[in-house]
């Protein structure tokens, strides 16, 4: 058996790694059943959303009521510690619309210099899952398929269940539930809309700053933003933002016009079809969808007005989440009662520590959840530090 280490770290994801860059030892080990930090190379379509501009008490409601739970994290190391630690690692940034973004690199590229600059200290073992994690005395025994290692603390850092092909596939909350910890349920947020309405043909259309209602029985749910029609449903910022909401099977509203009613009006003025009078403010294979498209756009009637009003304001789909392999963000996962928000420890076993995705801690679209990565990260690092100084 190897010798003991100060700490293993299982995942090299955004948290293990921002984890490993801040500890103090170098008597470290991070397993990663890929090759690491796959996802953030990913992330954002390859523009990586860092954080945002909020100031910490908005900031802290783009998590909904565990919000509170990152205050102490948070108040160590938020926006501008981040920022600054970029720097240093040569990451320049720029603001768009209060959202942060990487500036001189990709995603990808950012995921490779987060990994090299870690593996200048510390060893991460690649494409090496990890079978089961168990306690003896006061050391963690971990199991792999290719070796055995002990150490004093250990950090799953393992991601969630989201992008499964990014080694994200859930085994981390395997691994929480062998050490005693529970698992809130999972489901997929920050994720595209499948429908099985035959929408193929308006594959690629985008839609920009349109409103979007969610239909939840009696509840309705409207954010603003943009759409893009995909082969399988809906996709865009708005959607992904309205997936946070649970749901199996829903419809959805799409006000295709600000001012579907001052549109319908100008209708009768218009010498021709009333689908091409519609392709002046639509796409042309949208227009197609339209009510009484072939009629004479003068000669409409007031019914066949309000129809065409009713499919400007309320064009419906029925969707479905579209599943793990296709979400951003796992809602769920280790129980926050089961964790020190202070240190990110666990209160059921000593010296196991959680950060990022594994942990019950979703963010709303906009840089929330990269932002805890690393502040979790540096948590857990720092409190570490603090035992084995």
């Amino acid at each position: 058996m190897s010798k003991v280490l100060d700490v293993i770290i299982v995942g090299a994801g955004a948290s293990g790694l921002a984890c490993a860059y801040f500890l103090k030892t170098n008597n470290v080990t991070i397993i990663d059943k890929y090759e690491g930090a796959k996802k953030l190379a990913m992330t954002g379509n390859n523009r990586c959303n860092i954080t945002n501009i909020l100031p910490l008490e908005d900031f802290l409601l783009g998590y909904g009521r565990d919000g509170q739970f990152l205050r102490n994290t948070f108040d160590n190391f938020f926006r501008d510690e981040l920022l600054s630690w970029l720097k240093r690692l040569g990451v320049e940034t720029h603001e768009e619309n209060g959202k942060i973004f990487l500036k001189n690199m990709s995603s990808k590229e950012f995921s490779k210099l987060l990994k090299s600059k870690v593996e200048t200290r510390i060893k991460i073992k690649k494409f090496e899952p990890v079978i089961s994690i168990k306690k003896e005395g006061d050391l963690f025994i971990v199991q792999t398929a290719k070796n055995v290692y002990k150490t004093l603390n250990l950090v799953l850092a393992a991601g969630s269940k989201s992008y499964p092909q990014t080694g994200s596939d859930g085994f981390g909350y395997s691994l929480a539930k062998q050490l005693g910890h529970t698992v809130v349920d999972l489901e997929p947020i920050e994720v595209p809309f499948c429908s099985k309405d035959k929408l193929d043909h308006l594959r690629g259309i985008s839609l920009k700053d349109i409103s979007v209602t969610l239909k939840l029985g009696n509840k309705r749910i409207t954010e603003k933003g943009d759409v893009l029609f995909t082969h399988f449903g809906l996709s865009g910022p708005v959607i992904l933002k309205l997936s946070a909401n649970s749901f199996k099977e829903a419809e959805i509203s799409i006000k295709l016009l600000d001012s579907p009613k001052y549109t319908v009006e100008k209708l009768h003025f218009y010498k021709g079809k009333t689908k091409n009078y519609l392709s002046k403010f639509l796409p042309k294979r949208l227009t197609e969808l339209s009510p009484h498209k072939e009629l004479q756009a003068a000669n409409l009637n007031k019914k066949q007005l309000k129809d065409i009003e009713s499919f400007l304001s309320n064009f419906c789909i029925k969707v479905t989440k579209c599943g793990f392999k296709r979400a951003f963000v796992t809602n769920g996962g280790v129980s926050i009662k089961e964790i020190n928000p202070k240190t990110f420890e666990s209160k059921i076993m000593k010296n196991l520590f959680f950060c990022g995705e594994i942990v019950d801690i979703q963010g709303s679209v906009g840089g929330f959840n990269l932002q805890y990565a690393f502040s979790s990260g540096y948590t857990v690092a720092s409190t570490i530090n603090n035992i084995i100084s």
